[in-house]
């Protein structure tokens, strides 16, 4: 008997909103877990790792998962039941938030002094150089102009994406000339935007 009922669950376990995460949005997980098979009812494919090799092992997973079914006494496990994921309210950048009242510095390949805050990008893999730190920092300040409070993020990123494409690294500094820009892709400009933590940055559309 369960203490809570489950409409008086305040956190939702993932584990019930994994598969409609996938159907609803087409957005995949990878989890790398111990020896847990909790997920092995809702999982696509099970990968083991034995001897550091890996070993597709789905089948004898669902094995094991319909047969914890079966010893409840429950012919589906709870977890596979789907769940709606539920509405994901867009982000819209608020373009003064990202203006760096002109104190920019690129430190490193993975830190961007960004007027108040130090910017810890260490976490993109894909930044390849200095150059396309550079870029990124740039980037940045183009949001502070087209980020209007109105416009998701998708659609700034979207824009910022088909300016580069038709005018080059040049227009993220116009009048200027900048000869150490690389262009990052457009995940690694959606990365920095996302690690760039400043009060009234972001609202969201209801």
């Amino acid at each position: 008997m369960e203490l809570v009922a489950k409409e008086k669950e305040p956190i939702t376990p993932f584990i019930h909103k994994i598969r409609s995460l996938y159907e609803d949005y087409g957005v995949s997980s990878v989890l790398v877990i111990g020896g847990s098979g909790d997920y092995f009812d809702v999982a696509d494919t099970v990968v083991m790792l034995d001897c550091y090799k890996c070993l597709d092992v789905t089948g004898r997973a669902k094995e094991i998962a319909a047969s914890a079914a079966s010893a409840n006494g429950s012919a589906q496990h709870e977890a596979s039941s789907r769940l709606p994921f539920g509405k994901i309210a867009p982000r819209c950048p608020i373009g003064s938030a990202y203006k760096p009242n002109d104190k920019v510095n690129v430190r490193a390949k993975t830190v961007i002094s960004y007027g108040d805050v130090e910017l810890d990008l260490a976490g993109l893999e894909q930044i390849a150089s200095l150059s396309q730190t550079n870029a990124l920092s740039l980037s940045l300040q183009r949001v502070a102009t087209i980020g209007t409070g109105s416009a998701m993020l998708t659609d700034v990123l979207a824009s910022m994406n088909s300016t580069l494409d038709k005018d080059g690294l040049d227009s993220l500094s116009p009048g200027q000339f900048h000869g150490g820009l690389a262009r990052p892709r457009l995940y690694e400009i959606a990365g920095a935007v996302n690690r760039l933590r400043r009060d009234g940055n972001m609202c969201q559309k209801r």
